[in-house]
């Protein structure tokens, strides 16, 4: 099924791309007020492209770049994965399809929830049949123009497919992508799947009949235990962040496999700043947890955030040297130097038993601070309150619940790794 050809799209002439670039860090309030003065140009066209692009130029830099692209809005702009992010779902599915034809990478692909079309594109290139579906009938109009613009010998000619998927004969491929509405009728946001649209655990079965392998991009926020309920076929589960921030979490679905949870992987991967951390476990790893015998030791552990997501508490103690510090509390100690560890590292100076008299003189000791709090009787804001620390410096207090101790507070400084101290 093709587009409707009912939606008017203005034209990305060379005059209107050099309006955008021009006022792209102008107030667009004043662009609207004074549109007039421009003739021959469609302002409120132009000032949604302006407003998208402002959200798009650290998230999808390549297509940022392109003037001739034209953006979704702000809702699909916001709404749409960052190019770090496609790419890494683009390599999920190439390693699938290798794996399955034992050669390149191509396959048959389709993405049931387009969107802006960041997602599909990206995952598509190298395959041999591209299908686009979007109920949006605008978005599906842009997705014609944008896939015209960005063709090249990487990716096949897309198939564009307007209405919702859920109505439409959904396609035979060796993978259908998923990226579910999280916003409820009233514009709120919703975290679990069955209130995001389409329901994918209503739709999973018909979904498996026509693919090979689903995989479903979810919220940060969802509850991956009860996805695993949920879920059928359920082989990999993907955390992944940028910067230290879990952006979203993918699910893997292959057709034929048995529900066993124990045997499913979960991958963390972030983003960061210079490096990219990845680290993968089973969930029979997490059978148990090592808790610290002797207190706070030399050097404070707090893992990734994805990993923190994946709960790959027990793993992280099997693998590496270090204890938990108490069975809900998230910071893992140790004596010993861990450069490769997947987190941030922190250098204890003192340890200090949680008091009202502590609260009381801690601020003259310590003006300023970086406060967080793990299984603690307060909040990080509750304890910036009550002791008056100002927020920021290079020191960070940490409070926490330790095994057979109680509630201490952890004065630290962030160790950075480049060798071995």
């Amino acid at each position: 099924m093709d587009i409707s050809q009912s939606v008017h799209l203005p034209l990305m002439t060379p005059e209107l791309c050099d309006f955008i670039e021009k006022h792209q860090n102008d107030d667009t309030a004043e662009l609207l007020l004074a549109a007039r003065r421009y003739q021959g140009i469609d302002v409120p066209f132009a000032v949604e492209q302006i407003e998208a692009r402002k959200r798009l130029k650290e998230k999808l830099p390549e297509w940022y770049k392109n003037k001739e692209l034209i953006m979704g809005g702000r809702v699909p702009a916001e709404q749409c994965s960052s190019e770090l992010t496609a790419r890494y779902k683009h390599d999920i599915v190439a390693r699938a399809i290798r794996k399955e034809n034992s050669a390149q990478c191509v396959g048959r692909f389709c993405d049931m929830t387009g969107g802006m079309g960041v997602d599909f594109w990206y995952m598509s290139e190298g395959m041999d049949r591209a299908i686009y579906t979007e109920e949006n009938e605008h978005l599906c109009e842009v997705a014609r123009h944008n896939f015209k613009v960005l063709a090249d010998a990487l990716h096949p000619e897309v198939e564009v497919r307007c209405g919702d998927g859920r109505e439409l004969p959904i396609p035979s491929v060796d993978v259908i992508y998923l990226d579910p509405a999280r916003r409820a009728g009233d514009g709120s946001r919703v975290y679990a799947m069955e209130d995001c649209e389409p329901n994918i655990v209503e739709w999973q079965d018909e979904l498996l009949e026509h693919a090979k392998m689903v995989l479903v991009k979810l919220s940060p926020m969802v509850d991956i235990k009860d996805v695993l309920r949920k879920l059928k076929g359920v082989r990999e589960v993907h955390i992944v962040g940028v910067k230290n921030e879990c952006k979203e979490v993918l699910i893997k679905m292959e057709v034929h496999e048995k529900h066993e949870h124990d045997g499913v992987t979960l991958c963390c991967v972030d983003f960061l700043t210079d490096k990219k951390m990845e680290y993968a476990f089973s969930l029979s790893d997490e059978m148990e947890i090592s808790l610290t015998d002797g207190g706070v030791k030399r050097y404070l552990y707090e893992p990734d955030v994805t990993l923190m997501k994946a709960g790959a508490f027990g793993s992280l103690c099997k693998r590496f040297p270090i204890q938990q510090l108490d069975m809900d509390t998230h910071l893992m100690t140790s004596d010993e130097w861990i450069p490769d560890f997947p987190g941030r590292i922190f250098e204890v100076g003192e340890v200090l038993p949680f008091s009202s008299k502590l609260l009381k003189r801690i601020k003259k000791e310590m003006p300023q601070a970086n406060i967080a709090v793990r299984n603690f009787v307060m909040t990080a804001d509750e304890l910036r309150k009550r002791t008056g620390i100002k927020d920021g410096g290079e020191v960070y207090l940490f409070g926490a619940k330790v095994k057979d101790v109680g509630q201490m507070l952890l004065k630290c400084r962030k160790k950075v790794v480049t060798s071995h101290p």
